[in-house]
């Protein structure tokens, strides 16, 4: 029985219902999931890491930071710099992720169905 190696995504989403949703949206897709609720945690976590995720989902707007700053970050480290960022926002105009590094915009609140095929897109 071959077991297939699921995919990481970190998700960094200060809206609790919110990432909430999303962990269960990926779980339920057999992704596994690391959430965290605010720009300190998420850049705690990834400066340590030993293994990359295989992607990133981030909010731009957090509590204590801009997701297209940390998005710039991420790229600008040679550790990080290969993980694909998709970034999510409710209220930001999709062209100020331009120059970000980020792969994809997400606008929320997003359809299912499309959430999952971007994902798709970038995991398989």
């Amino acid at each position: 029985m071959s077991h297939e190696i699921m995919k990481k995504i970190y998700l960094v989403e200060d809206d609790y219902n919110l990432r909430e949703l999303i962990c269960y949206l990926l779980t339920d897709h057999d992704y596994e999931v690391e959430a965290f609720a605010n720009a300190t945690s998420f850049k705690e976590r990834i400066s340590g890491l030993d293994i990359d995720p295989d992607l990133i989902l981030m909010d731009i707007m957090l509590p204590d930071g801009n997701g297209v700053e940390l998005c710039r970050a991420i790229k600008a480290d040679d550790k990080t710099s290969s993980i694909p960022v998709i970034l999510m926002s409710a209220h930001a105009d999709p062209s100020i992720t331009q120059n970000s590094g980020a792969i994809d915009f997400i606008a929320k609140p997003f359809d299912v169905d499309q959430f999952y095929s971007r994902l798709n897109k970038y995991l398989n």
